[in-house]
């Protein structure tokens, strides 16, 4: 398979953002002086008028773009759209299922097999209708209304090689890609117990505290691809916030209760029992947990997160919990061969964002490309959404500009 590397920033929209694409011709670039050595020739445009929705795709503030060897799929509130990477054309739109209103909701991967998942407003701006595409051909495979007794505005979907993952209203559970058939779903250990949960494409975490069960405190962990794989250890105090990455599972928890719990970062080992925890005290409290520009490297056991409110990137060597490095202006993108592949800025005042390669121990930069623009019209990092594929060197790119037009852009990365 192709190595195709997906990567979402940060968009900040004031409004809904829908509407239509246009094209324009592929490179406008001048003054030719000001371009730099590195610059990644643009391959084309498709504007974006602003729409008057305020319902904007854009779950925990960012963006979801898909991909494939031949286009980059695209959601907004408007829709799902697929563009060729090469020209920009618009190749298909995801239909919506019978009685489903705007799209607000997309898994932030698809499958090996290219399947993804999209959520569509079932009525009342409840986001429960859920449907599995295929993204090389926009067709809908099956599609389920799961709207319940409480309505859903941040839907939380996510797929693997066998199943799709959704959180939904009073729906907590899997279906089989093929079919969409019930293959999981939560139920409580007993009839008083608080619990938290953290989903990922892998797995399922789950950490209970019931009155009425033994144990009482359990952490639990389930392979959703696999059954079998399984783990449970009693005594786990800490509640489950989120996770941050499958390889290693990577589990963000918290204890306490109050506005400030103490917070920390667990790992696992292979077999799924707890390996490496580290406290977020001192300057790990200001680390940033973005979704989406979260990654954690297997071998090298370095996490790489958002920084102080999402205004820079951080480097954390989670074996003795060590803050590595700190960047400004920089967001982080994907995990690359020769270490964290980010954009850094700032994109204002006459200065393009820059691709860079960054070594996860020391910090070191290499700069890859810089996304020109004739009228430096890009803003910071953090608010752009991009896609790239190394294998044929293109780079797709998202976001409002300085100037208030919403755009996408297609760039061709220089050979390395």
């Amino acid at each position: 398979m192709p190595l195709i590397l997906v990567i979402v920033f940060v968009v900040l929209v004031a409004t809904g953002v829908g509407g239509y694409f246009v094209l324009t011709a592929g490179d406008s670039d001048s003054p030719e002086d000001q371009k730099p050595a590195n610059a990644m020739p643009q391959l084309w445009e498709a504007k974006q008028p602003a729409s008057e929705e305020d319902h904007d795709l854009a779950q925990d503030g960012m963006r979801s773009m898909w991909a494939n060897d031949n286009a980059v799929i695209y959601g907004d509130s408007q829709g799902v759209r697929a563009f060729n990477r090469e020209t920009g054309k618009k190749e298909w739109t995801v239909k919506p299922p019978k009685g489903a209103g705007e799209v607000c909701g997309m898994s932030s991967t698809t499958s090996d097999d290219g399947v993804g998942a999209v959520v569509f407003d079932a009525g009342g701006d409840d986001c429960a209708f859920l449907s599995a595409v295929d993204s090389d051909t926009g067709r809908t495979l099956w599609s389920k209304n799961l709207k319940g007794r409480h309505t859903e505005r941040e839907p939380e979907v996510v797929v693997n090689g066998k199943t799709l993952g959704a959180a939904i209203g009073d729906t907590y559970a899997g279906f089989s890609i093929t079919g969409g058939r019930e293959q999981w779903s939560v139920e409580a250990r007993g009839d008083f117990c608080t619990t938290s949960t953290g989903l990922s494409s892998q797995y399922l975490a789950i950490s209970s505290d019931c009155s009425d069960a033994k144990p009482k405190q359990q952490l639990s962990i389930h392979d959703l691809e696999y059954p079998s794989i399984q783990s449970k250890e009693a005594g786990e105090k800490r509640g489950i916030e989120r996770t941050l990455a499958d390889e290693p599972l990577t589990l963000l928890m918290q204890e306490g209760d109050g506005p400030e719990p103490e917070r920390s970062i667990q790992t696992f080992n292979k077999d799924l029992k707890p390996d490496h925890s580290v406290k977020l005290e001192g300057d790990l409290k200001d680390l940033d947990f973005q979704p989406r520009t979260t990654f954690v490297d297997e071998e090298e056991q370095v996490l790489v997160t958002a920084y102080r409110n999402n205004t820079g990137m951080a480097a954390v060597d989670l074996k003795n919990g060590k803050l590595l490095w700190k960047k400004s202006e920089a967001a982080a993108v994907t995990m690359g061969e020769d270490g964290v592949v980010a954009l850094a800025g700032p994109g204002a005042g006459g200065q393009d964002p820059r691709l860079l390669s960054i070594d996860l121990n020391t910090g070191k930069e290499r700069v890859m490309g810089t996304l020109y623009d004739p009228q430096h019209q890009f803003g910071s990092p953090m608010m752009l959404s991009a896609e790239w594929n190394d294998n044929i060197h293109t780079l797709v790119v998202e976001g409002r500009m300085l100037d208030n037009q919403q755009v996408i852009r297609g760039y061709k990365l220089p050979h390395s």
